[in-house]
């Protein structure tokens, strides 16, 4: 595009002078914040000017512009231009897109009067699923919702934001969930591409609602939304929906991203014989077949399971999540589920029994980089495996301050491998019952490269690993270049004891194994004792060398 060149007709130096020129030489001797109006004009309502070295010489002013000029008045002189045929005339208020709805400029919903769901739901309704293809900006403020679970069944896109962010507040007793997504059915039409962010659901006062079901098509994306007030789904007046956030994608090409979202406020918790029943905060359930991505959430102090998506054949990857004081399980995983550099904490008591993570259905889990740390009375143990088929643990990390209980216990398939790689236990715990940080109830179980610290702070002893599923049936447990440091029995075998492999493992407290113990074809070599070694069992065709020196 040339330079916005602009021409005096009433003198023959008729385009030699840009208004870029003459606005920049006003703004070198200091004076062009003073002109108004934009622009000196000539005749024909422009203004041309020259520099003569002492100052600027404006046509048909008469006036000469030099360091000591302030202020110039051009009286009704200064007139618009016509415009010229190779112009372009934009106008404002007809250039929007039609696809942007303001809630409040377009809906005519006034914050903290109107029923902003039902609007919504309005508007989305008057078009045919193929033309639902709406962002629903939502200005700062607080906005009622009093219409219970619109039903956004079919669109192209559908996107709630806040802008920059929002808050919805529940005003009606009956509503239990502000909204569905989409159906199980994965037939056309559906919920294409679906979006929620920026936006705070108050559910305080006598107020409980879960805030979406979603079954989603393709795409899905939720992000910065968080709960203001504590669930009382269990009330019986007005409780709300079993889900606080679920996300199912329908088909194993659909991806969810559910990111940097916040469920602190937790539930209420009511007289029942277990956490079942209360809300769920995240969760996905049965008919999620595709693939979510749980990250960076948080989520703390509810009764049920705080991350639960252990029941169904999709996928879920939960990164860099961060679960408090959630009984039930804190993170729940299944079939193909990945848990990566997150963290579990337990400060409160519970009088439900809980685990920190549990592994469940299926196999093909992985678990990297998951810091625990515990510091309450546990009936049963931090990390439970129950899974089908191979899972594999690396850097997993449990500090346990906590009583009774243990760490882990693996009861999962005896055919499937479960390995654990480069994992510690920090066990400073006041036991009250002797007990062992670690339950190997299954066969085909690895832990290499793995120190189990065990001190207990109470006078009660507090034991290692303990073999045993009460039947006899356990093999092929590996522990290669482990440390067991623990004040009563760092390894037993109880019952069992066939085609083992411990090596290169140094064990301060005492090995041993039950009289009914038959070790066969075990593996036991380069191992180093602290403590004393006793096998009272059967050791039929034992393999390799044992270590000289201690008394068997």
């Amino acid at each position: 595009m040339k330079d916005n060149y602009q021409s005096d007709q009433s003198t023959d130096t008729a385009g030699e002078t840009s208004r870029r020129s003459y606005m920049g030489l006003l703004g070198a001797l200091g004076i062009g914040g003073a002109l108004t109006g934009g622009a000196a004009m000539g005749s024909s309502g422009v203004a041309s000017a020259q520099s003569n070295g002492a100052g600027l010489a404006v046509s048909d002013s008469g006036t000469m512009i030099d360091s000591t000029v302030a202020h110039l008045n051009f009286d009704d002189s200064l007139t618009a231009t016509q415009s010229g045929d190779d112009s372009v005339t934009v106008d404002a208020t007809v250039n929007r897109n039609p696809n942007v709805v303001n809630v409040r400029d377009d809906l005519g919903v006034e914050p903290e009067q109107d029923d902003l769901m039902a609007a919504i739901y309005d508007h989305y309704s008057s078009f045919r699923p193929t033309e639902r293809n709406h962002r629903y900006e939502i200005p700062p403020g607080i906005w009622h919702v009093e219409t219970d679970n619109i039903h956004l069944e079919a669109h192209e896109y559908f996107g709630l934001v806040g802008c920059p962010f929002a808050v919805l507040k529940v005003t009606d007793q009956d509503v239990d969930r502000l909204m569905t997504v989409g159906t199980v059915d994965p037939s056309l039409p559906h919920a294409q591409r679906t979006v929620m962010t920026d936006l705070q659901v108050d559910i305080r006062g006598e107020y409980d609602a879960g805030i979406a079901r979603w079954y989603t098509y393709n795409f899905s994306h939720i992000e910065n939304v968080s709960m203001r007030g504590q669930r009382d789904r269990l009330n019986p007046d007005y409780g709300g929906d079993l889900y606080t956030i679920m996300v199912d994608g329908v088909r194993y090409s659909t991806t969810n991203i559910i990111r940097g979202c916040t469920l602190n406020n937790g539930d209420t918790e009511y007289d029942r014989p277990s956490h079942v029943g209360h809300a769920i905060p995240f969760a996905a359930n049965v008919y999620n077949h595709g693939t979510n991505i749980w990250e960076s959430c948080q989520v703390s102090n509810y009764i049920n399971n705080g991350i639960y998506v252990s029941g169904n054949d999709g996928r879920n990857i939960v990164r860099g999540c961060h679960v408090r004081n959630c009984t039930g399980a804190g993170i729940r995983i299944g079939a193909n589920d990945r848990v990566e550099n997150c963290h579990i904490t337990m400060t409160e008591p519970s009088e439900y029994p809980w685990s920190g993570l549990w592994i469940e259905n299926g196999g093909g889990q992985l678990v990297s980089q998951l810091m625990v740390n515990n510091q309450i009375q546990k009936d049963t143990e931090i990390i439970r495996l129950t899974q089908d088929g191979p899972a594999r643990l690396t850097d997993v990390h449990i500090t346990d301050r906590g009583t009774n209980g243990r760490a882990i216990r693996i009861d999962d398939n005896d055919s499937a491998p479960t390995y654990f790689d480069s994992c510690t236990i920090t066990d400073r715990s006041s036991p009250t019952i002797s007990d062992y940080a670690v339950y190997v109830g299954s066969s085909n179980v690895t832990f290499t490269n793995c120190e189990i610290d065990i001190e207990p702070q109470s006078a009660t002893d507090r034991h290692g690993v303990f073999v045993t599923d009460g039947d006899g049936d356990i093999d092929r447990l590996t522990l290669d270049n482990v440390t067991i440091d623990a004040d009563g029995a760092s390894l037993r075998f109880d019952e069992t004891g066939e085609n083992h492999n411990v090596t290169h493992s140094r064990f301060d407290g005492l090995v041993m194994s039950d009289p009914d113990t038959t070790l066969e074809r075990v593996l036991w070599v380069g191992n180093r004792h602290g403590g004393n070694t006793r096998f009272r069992g059967q050791r039929l065709q034992w393999e390799g060398g044992f270590n000289f020196g201690f008394d068997v």
